[in-house]
Parts: structure tokens; sequence; C-alpha cells
């Protein structure tokens, strides 16, 4: 439809060093954690012993916002995309573009919101969170050499960009603008990843840094560069400090204008504790970095040194089976953290391993959605030419708005809760079964059920019903609430 097909102007294309960069990125990305169903420790995994800070306190979403929603008519299930829709794609809706030359002057902004309908108007604020680095009144203090390095302490940053920012969503309510939802993708930190040793150093000589050392529980700065607990303690509060800004700068200024918006950072989740899984290169990592009132990670079917290592017995490999069983653990390690709703990001059918096996990618779709997941946000960078690697196109587009269809046909407009950890407990680095189920409309319960490649049947219980699968990854099974369905695989 015309009014959804928003064209997005001056939105970076993908070169093809961008690509390459991209993926660097993903295999790159990571810190250390802790899980609390079984590893097996046959191959190395890194160091893991309990050493967590508390959580920041408060979380901004331990009250959080209601996340708004569509009108009464509108889908349950929909995605907000980083390249504007070019198909007939009904559940597709574009995020529109925000630079900080439109913080002035939002009025072609809000003109395009009006353009969407109730309820679906995402803005994603492009480069959210660069100038938190480098702001001068927040570099490093104590010394002259101290001067040139940004330090983790971004009271001046934040305090200016809120005071921008509040100006933008004032101006932006004021001139018609709709906001729904705030996208950022703000990646920029000061965890031991993204630190020199100098600008370390340059940390654990400004005054301010003594007082962390109690918290942290050591002193040597340099520690956080080797694995351990003072790289995870960092890293962790590396992360709430970053966010804490974001918020200040970017949610509060938001929600002031708009009450009901609801928001997220790119990865921004909370996992602590006994609950925190490995992430792509088996770095176990708590983090705790919610921005705004819900959850984004990203679910992009990658997959990093952690195929090689054995957390189940064996090199755990990186089938697109084994890719979204690992991605669903991760999930699971964030819904046992908090109760705080996921919307996640989410590639494209033909990006990383799920590449090799699409179906898989429907299944990812399909089991984030039975656990608890309505709103996606779709990662489909276009490439910038003819001669670039192959990116999202418009089959992709459509394939996902066509899961996104069978969705909301499934369930209807007002799905139930999910019930993620009912299928025998908690999926396991070994687990031969996905499945959880979800209420639907009419109060019955559907469940998917994704297998492996070649799974011949399953048997569902209680019953002892068989079920051919017939060349199928997944199937749907419906229950009614009181009979809660158990699945495994016919012998």
């Amino acid at each position: 439809m015309a009014d959804r097909q928003i064209r997005i102007a001056n939105i970076p294309q993908i070169t093809a060093a961008t690509s390459a960069l991209l993926l660097l990125l993903l295999i790159i990305s990571g810190g250390c954690a802790y899980l609390n169903f079984p590893i097996r420790q046959s191959a190395p995994l890194p160091d893991r012993a309990a050493s967590f800070l508390p959580p920041a306190s408060p979380w901004p979403a331990a009250k959080p916002l209601p996340l708004a929603t569509s009108a009464p008519t509108g889908p349950a299930f929909w995605a907000w995309c980083w390249t504007a829709p070019s198909g007939n794609d009904p559940f597709l809706y574009p995020m529109l573009w925000v630079y900080r030359r439109d913080y002035a002057h939002p009025e072609a902004i809000a003109a395009q919101s009006r353009q969407l309908p109730s309820g679906m108007a995402a803005l994603f604020l492009w480069h959210a969170g660069n100038s938190l680095l480098t702001d001068p009144a927040d570099f490093c203090r104590g010394s002259a050499g101290n001067a040139r390095f940004p330090c983790p302490w971004f009271s001046a940053g934040a305090a200016s960009l809120a005071r921008q920012l509040t100006g933008f969503f004032q101006r932006y309510r004021a001139a018609g603008g709709q906001m729904n939802y705030l996208v950022l993708d703000s990646e920029s930190g000061v965890n031991c990843w993204q630190l020199s040793r100098q600008n370390a150093e340059a940390i654990s000589r400004d005054p301010r840094y003594p007082a962390l050392r109690p918290l942290l529980g050591f002193s040597n700065i340099q520690r956080i560069f080797q694995p351990g607990p003072a790289r995870r303690a960092w890293n962790q509060w590396a992360g709430s400090q970053i966010t804490k800004a974001l918020n200040q700068a970017y949610f509060l200024p938001a929600a002031a204008a708009f009450p009901n918006v609801g928001a997220s950072n790119y990865d921004g989740i909370a996992m602590l504790g006994n609950n925190v899984a490995p992430d792509i290169n088996g770095h176990f990592q708590p983090l705790d970095q919610i921005f705004g009132n819900a959850q984004s990670p990203a679910f992009y079917g990658d997959i990093g040194l952690l195929a090689a290592m054995s957390p189940g017995g064996a090199p755990y490999g990186a089938s697109p089976f084994a890719v979204l069983r690992y991605e669903l653990i991760y999930l699971q390690a964030i819904q046992r953290t908090s109760g705080i709703p996921v919307v996640p990001w989410v590639g494209y059918p033909g990006f990383a391993h799920f590449a090799a096996a699409p179906a898989y990618y429907k299944e990812l779709i399909y089991q984030l959605a039975v656990r608890g997941a309505n709103r996606f946000l779709y990662w489909n960078p276009r490439a910038a030419g003819a001669n670039q690697p192959p990116m999202a196109d418009v089959q992709d587009d459509d394939a996902l708005n066509q899961y996104l269809a069978v969705l909301n046909q499934k369930f209807g407009p007002t799905p139930g809760p999910s019930t993620p950890f009912s299928n025998s407990g908690l999926i396991t680095w070994n687990s031969p079964i996905l499945a959880a189920g979800r209420m639907t409309s009419d109060g019955s319960i559907l469940y998917r059920v994704t297998v492996p490649p070649g799974t011949a049947a399953i048997i569902v219980s209680p019953g002892n019903r068989q079920i051919f699968m017939r060349g199928r990854t997944g199937i749907w099974v419906r229950s009614a609430p009181a009979q809660p369905l158990t699945f495994s695989l016919a012998d």
C-alpha cells in the first residue's frame, strides 16, 4: 500500500567493505558469562568463575512504560525495517531515519510519520550515542596526557544531548509527528574490546577511578585485557554506564514528549547471575544494559568460535539447526533474567548460516513469536550497486512478511502469554527438539515444534501420538490450555 511504502532518503548504502566489516564485527563481538544448565567442558571454554556485579539500580525499565500497540484492527505481529520495504508487504513498516541535522528541523520526519498507519511510527536515530565519547568535558582527568582519552563518566555529553533531544522531540510533536517506538543502534562504549591499553591507563589515573575499585574488585585496570573476573566486571559496569547515559540523553526526553513510547537499543539486554549464556565466541559475559523499556538482542543466524567448542560434550557445530538452538538458548538466558519485553533484531533469510537452509530462518521467526515476541526489528540493507555482494532483496522482505502473515492468521489479533519453558524444562546444548507454546486469541495453546533435518517423526505426550515430519523442519501443534504438551523424537 502506498501509505506504507515511504522512501527514506539518504539511508547509508552497504558497500563491499562495509559488508565485510559488519561480518567481522559479528564474529568478534562479545564478552564472557555463566550458564545454569549443564555445560561439559571437554574443550576449552573461557574462564567463568562466579564473580558478578549486582545489577545497576534501578533499571530504567524496572517499571516499564506500556509498549504502544497498533490500532485495534491492526496486526498482532509486524516488523520495522532498516530499509523501507518496496514490495506489497502489509506487515513490514519502515523505520523513519533521523540524523543529527534533523534535530533542529523535524518537520519532514513528522510529515512522514503521519503517512504511516496508527501505531506504526518507529524513529531510528542514526549514530545515536557516538557523541557521548567525544565531548571534551568528559575526557579523562588527572594529567595533561589524560585529556585526549574518553572516560566512562558521560555526564556532560549526556546532558548536552538531552537538551538537544528534548527540543527535538518537543518540536517533532508540535509539528504533528507520531512516535510509537524509538530505535537506537548505539554500539559505542568503553568495554575491554573497545579500549586501547593507553586509554585504559588514562582511566586508571583519573581521580574518579579509585571510587570504582571496591565495586569492580580490582585495582590494576590492565587486568581487563585478560580473561577472568576483572574483564567481566569491567565490561558489565562499562555497559551499564553508557546505557545510563543513553537513557538520560534519548529515552527520557522521548518519554517526556510521548509517554507511551516503546524504546530499545541494539543488543540492549540484561543477562545476569546464573542465567548468563555465552556469546557467539564462547565468552561468558554478564550484561546490564537495557535502554528504554524493551530488550533487543540480535538474532542474525551467526556463530563464531563457539562452534568449535564443546558445551554439550562434542564440538557444537554451525549447522542451521545448531545456530537456531544457540540463539534460543541466548534468548532463554535473557528471559530468565527479567520479564522486560523482547523486541528482537533479526537478519534476512539469506544472511550468515541460515542462508544454507532458509527454512530455519522461518523457524527462528516462529520460535521467537511463540516465546513472546510481537514486534521485530528487521535488518535488511540493500547492496550499494550491481558489483557489490548480495544483501537483502525484495524476496527476503516478502519471505518475512509471509511468516508474519502466518503468525497473524494463527494467533489472531490478541495473542496471549507464551510458555517458553513448558517443554520438559530448559533448552540445553543437546536438545533434539525446540518447542514452545503460546495462547492464541481463541484461548487454545499453539506450539511450534522445530526438529533437525532428516527427522522422521515426533511423539506428542500425553497420548504418545506420533506425527510424521515428511521432510518438514517444523510443525504447529494445538492443545487446550489445561493440557500442556511435551515432545520427543520417535525411535
